[in-house]
């Protein structure tokens, strides 16, 4: 089977289902592409044909998050492996005899950690050997999006365009589902998007303006940034859904 075939599987499953996208056309416009386009690619079978046009880098990675996939299975065929439960150890602060049965319970999700700039360059899934550690977080503060391909990254020591509402060396967690084009643009939230300066990844607000992505920071001494719509990669890694700070430091 080729990716085309794959997909197209996925869109007929999600047909009988009655699950979202269930069409070439439903695909296209979640990912930005021309349905004519996306319908010559589907085709595809490794060799050059008339009206049949060849995956391009990225695309692949963008049609798996749409499809909630991972991107080795689109391509390979790999089926992810089973999911093994961790369980954590937790130690109850204060002066308790065990841990209160309420609170033994599997209500904490493992969301891997990873630098920066691999969250910028792994929009589907992560491979193994990038993730540096896992972030335990209580299920509650997750909601439905446990299954979305969640990332952990630690803002680098000079990331400091958030400031206040975040600060350099925070953790936050990026839903890469939910950005421009999968989603639209949402104003009242936080994307951590694309950045050379800041380790690979840097958090603003957006606006649309046009033909353009206005990127604005909470620290009033970085200037705003107007990115094209037109360019080549999305600068949008996720949208940010839940961020941690210590004060002690």
């Amino acid at each position: 089977m080729t990716p085309g075939d794959r997909i197209i599987e996925i869109l007929l499953d999600n047909k009988r289902q009655r699950l979202s996208p269930r069409s070439h056309e439903d695909l296209a416009r979640l990912i930005d592409m021309k349905p004519d386009t996306l319908r010559k690619k589907l085709r595809w079978q490794g060799v050059q044909e008339p009206n049949v046009r060849a995956w391009r880098p990225g695309e692949l990675e963008r049609i798996s998050v749409a499809l909630g996939v991972p991107a080795g299975y689109l391509i390979l065929g790999e089926r992810p492996r089973p999911f093994k439960p961790i369980q954590p150890v937790i130690t109850v602060l204060g002066e308790y005899t065990k841990v209160p049965p309420e609170l033994a319970r599997e209500d904490y999700l493992a969301v891997p950690m990873i630098e920066g700039k691999i969250a910028a360059g792994y929009l589907a899934e992560i491979p193994e050997d990038f993730v540096t550690n896992l972030v335990w977080v209580y299920k509650p503060e997750i909601g439905k999006r446990q299954h979305h391909n969640l990332r952990a990254v630690q803002l680098a020591k000079n990331a400091d365009s958030m400031v206040p509402t975040l600060r350099p060396g925070d953790i936050i967690i990026v839903d890469p589902t939910e950005r421009p084009p999968m989603k639209p643009l949402n104003k009242n939230a936080i994307y951590a998007v694309r950045s050379q300066e800041e380790g690979g990844c840097t958090v603003k607000r957006v606006k649309e303006v046009a033909d353009f992505w206005l990127l604005l920071s909470d620290n009033q001494e970085k200037e705003p940034m107007l990115l094209s719509k037109e360019r080549e990669d999305n600068p949008f890694i996720g949208r940010v859904i839940w961020s941690w700070t210590s004060w002690v430091r």
